[in-house]
């Protein structure tokens, strides 16, 4: 897993597995078969493909819509939205989910 500090222009692809530690600026969508840790922050909104893990300790600015990947939210996210009945979110009792549902679903 490569670990990425700096700051990255969005709207930005993730094609690898990657650990961020920096700031993507706008938004990011992670591809399927690709696992991301957040520590950084995302300025925008993060889209989880089928088969892709988001693990976010960190800060996802706008919506993750999840659409049959695996997210586990440790940070904090504007709101979050399971797109497919394959999505499995898992929103930790310490997170943070700032406006909309709250998802809480264990798969």
């Amino acid at each position: 897993m490569r670990a990425v500090h700096e700051t990255i222009e969005g709207p930005f692809t993730i094609g690898e597995d990657l650990a961020v530690y920096g700031l993507i600026t706008q938004g990011a969508a992670l591809q399927g078969g690709v696992k991301m840790v957040l520590h950084g922050t995302i300025g925008g909104d993060l889209t989880v493909e089928p088969g892709a893990r988001a693990i976010i300790h960190g800060t996802v600015a706008g919506r993750i819509y999840n659409k049959g990947g695996r997210v586990e939210l440790f940070g904090m996210a504007a709101a979050v939205e399971n797109l497919s009945p394959d999505a499995a979110t898992i929103i930790d009792g310490a997170a943070h989910v700032l406006r909309g549902r709250r998802l809480e679903t264990v798969r």
